[in-house]
């Protein structure tokens, strides 16, 4: 019997001994990097069990941000610790959300519900335990997450359509202007017209140019 205390122990002593980060410091450069990936979805957080009991003290600092929408500092908090349990990768999808990253919303959202719903109970916020006695810090994930994947498609499909208005108004419009025939003129003829004959009560003229008077009767 002493001996199996000894064991649960030692085992809890290694464990508080190993709660860490996955990384001990957030330089501005690393930072730079997590926002890179938390706008291109990327699934990271890939600290284990030594990462766990960090996560569980961190959770309701972490719950904190979330409710004060400081996306930027709640996105990096999660993945410094770097537990990547299902209430995690939900925070992710609330940060990326928050910045208008509805894509990679979408994708940590669909992952925390796969999590929540697995067979690692590790990884799941209701077999966990924490300080303030809530392990999920009052979310509900079933609950949340399909109605939040539905607000991030309805945002992309306004993004799409907002696009495509904007491509439109900028094609210029092609006017459609009637034409008006213009009449042909009648094509002249190449000849001129002979003058009339001389009229028979014409007076008769000689080569000189002048009238000849008409004889005396």
């Amino acid at each position: 019997m002493r001996t199996r205390e000894t064991m649960i122990l030692a085992v809890s002593a290694a464990l508080v001994a190993g709660c860490a980060n996955k990384y001990d410091a957030v330089t501005p450069e690393l930072q730079a990097s997590m926002m890179s990936d938390l706008r291109a979805g990327k699934l990271n957080l890939d600290c284990g069990l030594k990462c766990k009991l960090t996560w569980e003290s961190q959770a309701s600092a972490v719950h904190t941000l979330d409710v004060a929408e400081r996306w930027p500092d709640l996105a990096t908090k999660v993945m410094q610790i770097g537990y990547g349990s299902d209430l995690a990768y939900y925070y992710l999808g609330q940060s990326a959300q928050g910045l208008g990253y509805h894509q990679a919303a979408i994708g940590y959202y669909t992952y925390s519900a796969a999590i929540s719903s697995g067979s690692d109970a590790l990884l799941q916020c209701a077999a966990g335990r924490t300080a303030s006695g809530d392990p999920c810090q009052g979310v509900d994930l079933a609950q949340s997450i399909p109605v939040l994947v539905q607000a991030s498609r309805d945002a992309l499909d306004k993004e799409k359509a907002d696009e495509e208005a904007q491509a439109a108004a900028a094609t210029p419009a092609v006017v459609h202007r009637r034409r008006h025939k213009t009449a042909t003129p009648a094509p002249q003829p190449d000849w001129a017209t002979p003058p009339p004959p001389p009229s028979s009560a014409s007076p008769a003229s000689d080569s000189s140019g002048w009238a000849t008077p008409p004889a005396a009767k």
